[in-house]
């Protein structure tokens, strides 16, 4: 299949984009950066697609591609609803195949805390077979870009939900814990700040299983249209567990809670209760990489060396 991978130089869509290729697939991936095209996609065989994907120009050089993919993914940031709304009816534009042929298949990358029901007993665990939450004020636009991928009759729509990733430069976890720790530790005291909540579980999953995931469900897109798929691993972490192993390895003393400042601190700080079960019942999907607390001393050194490459 041919596939397209918006934000293929992002923190999810670039292991997305390596699992495609991998898989045997042509893959094309955006990416705002002539530098990023020839040093981080070329060589891995994902063909540049040098665009700014949410200006006028960008979206018509994408977008003539994707007309000729039989999958295009969605994995750019975004922190309200109209960036990806607007993504999703660009598409939609430059879909024109003939009556009678194949439906493409479009997916969406989401998040879970739009799921989180807070920390409890058995009525606030959830699963794909949920409705969505209204607990975390800050996600509540997701909704707004899901149901139109969902409910599309010009496409085969998908969402994935996506856990906390961690692994490699280290994303949220890089932002929320990990920067904080490495700062602490060269200071006299050692103590990181960072916002949690003594009782907050964290539901995560690794970047490379959350790659396989794309790519298992894409290719059964005609199958899977109108589904949810929570990209998760089975069990969820304390956060107080992570906060205590990268005290460990980064040579920290301890740390301290921070004042939520924002709907998105209080949404990291929030408890997401979820057993995922969707993705290995239909496509035989199940996460292998560590736990983020288990594998701490593999993540914490990974975060580090992209640090370093990355200055």
């Amino acid at each position: 299949m041919k596939v397209l991978i918006l934000g293929a130089t992002g923190f999810i869509g670039f292991p997305a984009a390596e699992a495609f290729v991998r898989a045997g697939h042509i893959v094309y991936g955006t990416t705002r950066s002539a530098r990023s095209a020839e040093q981080k996609l070329s060589p891995k065989e994902i063909i540049p697609v040098v665009a700014d994907p949410s200006s006028e120009e960008g979206m018509a050089e994408w977008g003539k591609i994707a007309a000729r993919c039989d999958i295009v993914v969605d994995a750019l940031s975004a922190n309200g609803a109209k960036t990806a709304i607007d993504t999703f009816h660009n598409y939609l534009q430059y879909v024109n195949r003939p009556k009678g042929s194949p439906k493409p298949t479009y997916i969406y990358t989401s998040g879970l805390w739009i799921n989180s029901r807070g920390y409890g007993g058995l009525d606030k665990w959830t699963d794909e077979r949920q409705p969505t939450s209204t607990y975390n004020e800050g996600v509540q636009w997701r909704p707004l870009i899901e149901i139109p991928v969902l409910e599309s009759e010009k496409v085969h729509g998908i969402v994935i939900r996506g856990a906390v990733v961690y692994g490699r430069e280290g994303s949220a976890v890089a932002t929320s814990i990990f920067d904080r720790a490495l700062e602490a530790s060269k200071t006299e005291k050692k103590i990181f700040e960072t916002v949690y909540q003594n009782e907050s579980r964290v539901a995560s999953i690794h970047t490379d299983d959350m790659a396989d995931l794309y790519v298992r469900v894409a290719e059964r897109g005609p199958l899977l249209r109108g589904q949810v798929f929570m990209a998760s691993n089975q069990a969820t972490e304390r956060l107080t567990d992570v906060l205590d192993a990268v005290v460990r390895v980064s040579g920290c003393n301890g740390y301290k809670a921070k004042t939520p400042r924002s709907a998105y601190e209080e949404a990291w700080a929030s408890t997401t209760l979820i057993k995922p079960s969707l993705g290995d019942a239909l496509t035989g999907w199940k996460p292998k990489k560590m736990s983020l607390v288990d594998g701490m001393d593999i993540y914490w050194s990974s975060y580090l060396a992209n640090k370093n490459l990355n200055e």
